[in-house]
């Protein structure tokens, strides 16, 4: 499923309080007042199908029943837009239980101990409810999740639970979407623990182009706006470090920035 173009996040927006002052300036909004009209993050779009948003799904009902299926597992859409998606949080029904990304970028953003690290997630990721407020005051980290350039999203409600008991199957592709997703999330950890910037990057960018690279004769294009300093999030590294790490991988022709939102990454197997 094609990604959806993305404007600069890191950039601009203001700091959250007792965020590290290397922590990358991620755009967020203040909730809505009551009775405050809710802005174009909660804009509706037609309701989507998820067999057919997602084809893995159809695959887990039998093939006399998909027909049916197909009118019967519909999810409502919501968008968002370069900002924080809690006011989506706080329009949703008490009966959605999930949201799963069908286009677009979001970064989660998870602030610990005055830092922040941030994780990027995309078609087919989900996005976990948010904590209750007794939950937010036993936890020592706060998640939450922005939308990096136009992002749509849909609401998975109790017509899924509803489904999920005439097709069992349905649980069972929760189950594999959310391994793979933690899976990432601990390849992205153990990352984390290598020394070099430039190993960090250079596998960062490696995980990237897996999810949203296109094969070319010259290597891997990745269609990504990412500042150095939301770089810097995804890799543990300051700002400075990321620039000069982005130097001696384009030096080396294992990673160059080919346009404004454009990077290029050398085809596995090129001086890795």
């Amino acid at each position: 499923m094609p990604v959806v173009g993305s404007k600069q996040v890191g950039r601009r927006g203001s700091r959250r309080s007792g965020e590290a002052q290397t922590g990358p300036r991620l755009r967020s909004r203040e909730p809505p007042e009551k009775g405050q009209k809710i802005g174009r993050a909660l804009a509706p779009l037609p309701a989507v199908s998820l067999t057919a948003a997602f084809p893995e799904i159809a695959e887990a009902i039998p093939p006399a029943d998909r027909a049916h299926a197909e009118h019967t597992l519909i999810a409502p859409v919501l968008a968002g837009r370069d900002e924080d998606l809690a006011d989506l949080f706080a329009a949703m029904g008490p009966d959605v239980f999930d949201l799963l990304i069908i286009d677009g970028v979001v970064i989660k953003e998870t602030a610990l101990a005055g830092r922040s690290a941030l994780q990027l997630l995309g078609p087919g990721d989900f996005l976990a409810p948010p904590l209750t407020t007794l939950r937010q005051t036993e936890s020592r980290a706060l998640s939450r999740y922005l939308a990096h350039g136009p992002v749509s999203l849909a609401a998975i409600d109790g017509r899924y639970r509803q489904a999920a008991r005439h097709w069992p199957g349905l649980v069972d592709i929760l189950h594999d979407r959310l391994g793979q997703q933690t899976h990432r999330a601990s390849m992205h950890l153990a990352m984390l623990h290598l020394a070099r910037t430039e190993d960090r990057v250079r596998l960062l960018f490696a995980d990237l182009a897996e999810r949203f690279g296109r094969v070319t004769a010259d290597g891997i294009l990745i269609d990504l706006s990412l500042t150095h300093e939301t770089i810097g999030g995804l890799v543990g590294s300051r700002r400075p470090s990321v620039t000069l790490a982005l130097q001696t991988l384009s030096s080396e022709a294992l990673l160059m920035r080919v346009g404004h939102d454009r990077w290029k990454l050398a085809a596995p197997g090129v001086s890795w």
